[in-house]
């Protein structure tokens, strides 16, 4: 076992001792735009003081592209022995299409609509289930709530008080427990923490990704409140001594360029993750 994961086995009471905090009603927020405006053509000379923008374009076997204004344009993941699964991506006004298919097998169809911040308030997602041969078409509706600092509330099934997740921050910002509710009276917490066993600084997350719950709506729109401020670096589960302990490799400019994934029982590693990034000057097309 490597010293790290020997710290971290250590550091388990540590890590386990967050205490969670209250969640905050709706309010008006400014969460990141979507998109950066493109400049002219007199502008497009490199300037190493010029602000720099950096996109992902790995996330593991996953490689994401971008339309000329920085907006994420598809996803595609590779399958082995299949083809691939793509998403794409089409931007109207107040509202973004994800469009997942595999060929020409659809695996998912939502519409996210955008307030005037550009937050997600609501989605649609179009299911198609074959019955005896016959395709049912049916329409699943999600809200989307934020408290007044701009975080991701909670969010449900429009029609059902059954399906959706709620969400607990920490005065840095940091989300620190997802509740997703499983049943009229059920639900089932996940708890994070951002503080190494090992005593290391916390990590700053200069690319954060979509959290729990949400990201099985998307995991790279940037539409869903503010982000967070660190890597998490333990996530455990109710009802279970187990949980997920997280290690990084961060480039010059702090992104994270490898993220590994271990057991905390036992530290068996479980996966490891690479990360690609494209960067350009603030302004400028990609």
């Amino acid at each position: 076992m490597n010293t790290l994961l020997q710290k971290t086995i250590t550091g388990l009471g540590l890590a386990l001792s967050l205490g969670l905090t209250s969640c905050e009603k709706d309010n008006s927020l400014n969460p990141n735009p979507v998109g950066s405006a493109r400049s002219g053509a007199g502008d497009e000379v490199i300037s190493p003081n010029f602000p720099q923008v950096h996109k992902l374009t790995k996330h593991g076997n996953a490689t994401l592209s971008y339309n000329d204004n920085g907006q994420l344009l598809n996803v595609m993941t590779p399958v082995r022995g299949s083809l691939a699964i793509q998403t794409d991506y089409t931007y109207g006004p107040g509202t973004i299409r994800a469009f997942t298919h595999q060929g020409k097998t659809i695996l998912r169809d939502e519409t996210f609509t955008l307030d005037a911040s550009g937050r997600c308030t609501e989605s649609a997602e179009a299911i198609t289930v074959v019955n005896n041969n016959v395709p049912l078409h049916y329409l699943r509706q999600w809200v989307f709530a934020y408290n007044e600092k701009g975080q991701l509330w909670h969010y449900q099934n429009k029609n059902s008080c059954v399906g959706g997740f709620g969400y607990s921050y920490n005065a840095d910002g940091d989300m620190i427990s997802a509740t997703e509710t499983t049943g009229i009276s059920s639900s089932f917490e996940t708890t994070f923490n951002y503080s190494p066993a090992s005593g290391d600084p916390i990590m700053s997350d200069k690319y954060p990704l979509n959290v729990i719950g949400v990201n099985e709506h998307d995991a790279y729109l940037r539409i869903f409140g503010k982000p967070g401020k660190h890597l998490v670096t333990l996530v455990t589960r109710q009802a279970s001594l187990d949980g997920d302990y997280y290690a990084y490799q961060l480039d010059a400019d702090g992104y994270v360029t490898q993220r590994k994934q271990y057991k905390l029982i036992g530290a068996a590693l479980v996966d490891t993750k690479s990360y690609e990034y494209v960067t350009a000057n603030m302004g400028l097309p990609f």
